[in-house]
């Protein structure tokens, strides 16, 4: 009944995303047969060509869907582009090869009979060949297409859309409703998909009936197809847009729903939401390519990620060194910060604490070899987190446990890790009775949260910079905890949680 409920409050969105995710396989299924079918033909004439491409689609199944992403998003930035590119590569060898197995399946007589009735060899081709191969080549598609379905679920990542959207809410949120609301439309699809190709391979055995079914079918995919392009080039570039961005976690959604949120009710810019980008690196790329206008983010990820500036713990105005550099390099505006800072850190059960009197890093050190942390991926790699960690204090931990940020508190609770490298206005602290331990060390720099945006945006939208500046030193520490606490425990949207904020802040106009 709750699942039901939730259901038919976001119907609408849900049809938008289903939209999406049809638009990227439909049209991934075109192009890479238009490319795959005269690449078999051309494989299966030419034996020099056969064990290259074949060699080298079997290999291309074999990379990572998101790394192939991460290497185009530098190129191409975010959006569909990329996410066409990675799917129509996914699918290109499974209709090659069922092509090119098609065509040398064709019995030889039947190769004989044609060349003794004068046929060319385009007519052998078009009149023989493909015919008695298309059954074969309509297997590689149905492979293809479910291939294509699951993987399109990758465009939530780079903010192009479909139904991989609410999976990656979900999992952002820990909420089980997002996640059945993305997956099982998904799993429809396929079913669908694959249906109606086993009805078309159905049709080809039964020529002798109409070809209505098959008429009707064919307009509908040239109608959809049609429509989507007349969508994408007309609709998608309407004036005074401004798109705001957040990588992927809840405190940067609640922080871009309340930017968003007070900028529609301040201004009549139509504001859209590209959610849950990833990590700082991917939503720093996009604020440069403009695929983004604005974003949070954190003064001293600044410092240390995109500038790569040592610290030393001496530096003391780091958010106007970061401001000075952003402005010079890269023409991006650092705004008035939200008011708080989230420094990184380890934590740790109340237990644990208590049994081994840990309060500060340092206290840590003895014990460090007999325990386990969870820890996301980026803080493993970051020069500012866990390297900086091992070398300030030493820690030589049993193992370091690889998972999403958002199943770190599970995999403790669990029994799995006993240390969580956590944040300290993440508001998982508070729902699951975890201790942060102090830096006693000061390794790491402040982390002051402001927003991030594009010079040519301040210029052609000034109002915004003032409408942001009413969030200047808004938000404490502890609010944010509790911001945070009402989206990981509480059950509430980022979006519900920046409205109520704004509310009690008195920030938003009556209309």
């Amino acid at each position: 009944m709750e699942f039901y409920q939730f259901l038919n409050e976001n119907l609408s969105l849900l049809q938008q995303k289903t939209f999406e995710h049809l638009a990227f396989v439909a049209i991934t299924l075109c192009i890479a047969s238009s490319l795959a079918i005269p690449l078999g033909i051309l494989i299966a004439r030419f034996s020099i060509l056969r064990g290259f491409f074949l060699k080298a689609g079997s290999i291309s199944q074999t990379i990572p869907s998101l790394a192939m992403l991460a290497l185009l998003i530098p190129i191409l930035g975010l959006g569909a582009e990329p996410t066409l590119i990675v799917l129509t590569f996914y699918a290109l060898y499974p209709i090659l090869r069922t092509t090119y197995m098609g065509l040398k399946s064709v019995p030889p007589e039947c190769i004989e009979a044609a060349n003794g009735l004068g046929f060319s060899n385009f007519q052998k081709l078009w009149h023989v060949e493909l015919p008695l191969a298309l059954p074969m080549i309509l297997s590689g598609i149905r492979l293809a297409t479910a291939s294509t379905i699951g993987i399109a679920t990758i465009a939530a990542f780079i903010g192009a859309g479909g139904l991989g959207d609410f999976i990656t809410q979900g999992l952002a949120l820990n909420d089980w409703r997002l996640i059945l609301l993305g997956a099982i439309p998904t799993a429809f699809l396929a079913l669908g998909f694959d249906y109606g190709i086993s009805q078309f391979e159905d049709y080809l055995h039964h020529r002798e009936k109409s070809h209505f079914k098959l008429k009707v079918l064919g307009s509908f995919c040239a109608l959809f197809l049609i429509f989507y392009g007349v969508q994408m080039t007309f609709f998608s570039k309407e004036k005074n847009i401004l798109v705001i961005g957040s990588k992927n976690f809840s405190e940067q959604n609640i922080l871009a729903e309340i930017m968003a949120q007070l900028i529609e009710n301040k201004t009549t810019l139509q504001v859209v939401r590209k959610l849950n980008l990833g990590t700082t690196a991917i939503v720093h790329q996009a604020l440069l390519k403009g695929d983004i206008d604005l974003y949070p983010e954190y003064d001293g990820t600044a410092y240390l990620t995109v500038l790569q500036r040592p610290w030393d713990g001496k530096e003391k105005d780091v958010f106007n060194k970061v401001k000075e550099s952003y402005k010079h390099q890269f023409h991006l505006l650092w705004l008035d910060p939200f008011g708080f800072s989230n420094s990184q850190s380890l934590a740790v059960k109340k237990e644990i604490a208590t049994k081994y009197h840990l309060r500060a890093l340092s206290d840590l050190v003895p014990f460090s070899d007999t325990l386990v942390v969870a820890s996301p991926p980026e803080f493993i790699q970051r020069q500012d987190a866990l390297p900086s960690l091992r070398k300030a204090y030493g820690f030589k931990f049993k193992d370091i446990l690889q998972v999403c940020s958002e199943l770190m508190y599970v995999t403790v609770n669990h029994g799995l890790a006993d240390i969580v490298a956590s944040f300290t206005t993440d508001g998982r602290l508070k729902g699951h009775d975890f201790v942060i331990l102090k830096d006693d060390k000061n390794i790491y720099p402040p982390y002051h949260a402001a927003p991030v945006m594009r010079e040519d945006i301040d210029q052609k939208y000034p109002q915004v910079e003032k409408v942001l500046s009413s969030l200047a030193g808004l938000i404490s520490e502890q609010q944010m905890i509790d911001l945070n606490y009402e989206v990981s425990e509480g059950r509430q949207t980022p979006a519900e949680v920046a409205y109520y904020f704004l509310e009690t802040h008195h920030l938003l106009s009556k209309e």
